[in-house]
């Protein structure tokens, strides 16, 4: 067993432990301010807008903004899949994907998407008991069918 006697003790932790008041003031407030900061974001989390809407006005939004979305997505008639792209989304059925032309404004696309997708997470579980959805497949591609675009499985 080794033995240490108690002044080489504080020698040994005064070597090893350098810092200084400032340094360990310094540490306590970077702490504090990280625990701040985390506190705002955590406050600046917005609640759902469509929280405490019925569900009948939830429908008629959900139509309205799909509506939306689709218009801005497939503006032209399909003749070449490859000016298709695709994106997934949010349904009350659960991941879905959206065809999309490739001129398409994809940052306003997006928004629309995250507006939709809020109205979806509120609407879907209110509807869920009656509804059948189909089991979710992963598509291989995209082909043209009467000069709109459809996905291929």
């Amino acid at each position: 067993m080794i033995y240490i006697k108690p002044k080489e003790l504080k020698k040994d932790m005064k070597e090893c432990s350098p810092m200084t008041i400032t340094t360990k003031l310094c540490f306590i407030v970077l702490c504090c301010l990280s625990l701040a900061l985390s506190a705002c974001s955590k406050a600046e989390q917005h609640e759902n807008p469509y929280a405490n809407l019925p569900e009948p006005e939830l429908e008629k939004l959900a139509n309205e903004k799909y509506g939306a979305i689709i218009a801005l997505a497939q503006h032209v008639p399909c003749t070449d899949a490859k000016q298709w792209k695709m994106m997934d989304m949010q349904s009350v059925c659960g991941r879905n994907h959206l065809v999309y032309h490739q001129n398409a404004d994809e940052a306003e696309l997006r928004r629309l998407l995250r507006d939709y997708e809020a109205v979806i997470e509120i609407y879907a579980p209110l509807i869920a008991p009656r509804i059948s959805c189909i089991a979710y497949q992963e598509p291989k591609g995209i082909a043209c069918r009467d000069e709109r675009p459809i996905l291929t499985y």
